[in-house]
């Protein structure tokens, strides 16, 4: 005898829910009870939007044990991923759910905050001093403020400017390593991740040069690198020297 799971949407309706929509939900159900083989779509029902799943009878007692894990905060990364996928899909809905067994809405399994789960706070943005590293791929500008971009394996840094002196000292050292020192403004994202908003140069310094052969592989070796092309190098070198020359 088959067994049936249920994934209430507090949203939508089955006549309302966008079929993209609808997709995602689907996604993220069958990849959180696993077992694909042995789980089916069964119904689309009525009471906000019921996602209905049936699991065939051989596959009940692992979709159960996947079930348990993840009730008790454990489970697969597969599951868990999952997991959270499905409550940040009701979060954007401004929505709640669970899940529930059997055809008893009152026997639910797992509990999906959706929209009252507690949103992480974002901070800054902090100032405070530092430094960055990273081969110097472009000085330029036409005012006061001058940009510098950066590069340091696949990690490009845009936000940075310096006075114009600085930037001419900086242009004799392109596609050589430096380290900047100034002062950075990082804000905390939502997601735990820190961005840096601002770098202020107040000076810097010279790294080991490699020489600009290495320097160049090591650009060209990073992936979706717009150095990959080598019939353009030449006229990018060319460019950005123009640039790194500094205001006149």
């Amino acid at each position: 005898m088959a067994k049936t799971y249920t994934l209430y949407i507090d949203a939508y309706n089955p006549e309302t829910i966008p079929m993209a929509r609808l997709a995602e939900y689907m996604q993220g159900f069958a990849a959180m009870l696993g077992h694909e083989a042995g789980v089916h779509f069964d119904d689309l029902r009525k009471g906000s939007t019921q996602l209905v799943s049936r699991v065939d009878h051989e596959q009940i007692p692992k979709v159960g044990a996947t079930l348990d894990a993840l009730m008790r905060g454990e489970g697969t990364p597969e599951a868990i991923k999952a997991q959270e996928m499905i409550d940040r899909l009701l979060a954007d809905d401004n929505a709640t759910g669970f899940v529930f067994e059997d055809d008893d809405p009152q026997a639910k399994i797992i509990a999906f905050p959706g929209v009252t789960r507690p949103r992480p706070l974002q901070y800054g943005p902090i100032k405070q001093e530092g430094t960055l590293d990273g081969i110097l791929v472009s000085v330029g500008g036409a005012d006061k403020t001058i940009h510098i971009r950066l590069q340091h394996g696949d990690m490009k840094y845009s936000n940075i400017d310096t006075d114009r002196d600085t930037a001419r000292r900086l242009g004799k050292h392109l596609f050589e390593p430096i380290r900047v020192f100034g002062t950075a403004s990082w804000l905390r994202e939502e997601d735990g991740r820190w961005t840096l908003k601002r770098f202020r140069v107040e000076s810097f310094e010279a790294l080991k040069t490699d020489g600009l052969r290495d320097v160049l592989n090591e650009l060209r070796g990073i992936e979706g690198s717009e150095w990959s092309d080598q019939d353009g190098v030449q006229v990018k070198l060319r460019t950005l020297r123009d640039e790194g020359s500094g205001p006149h």
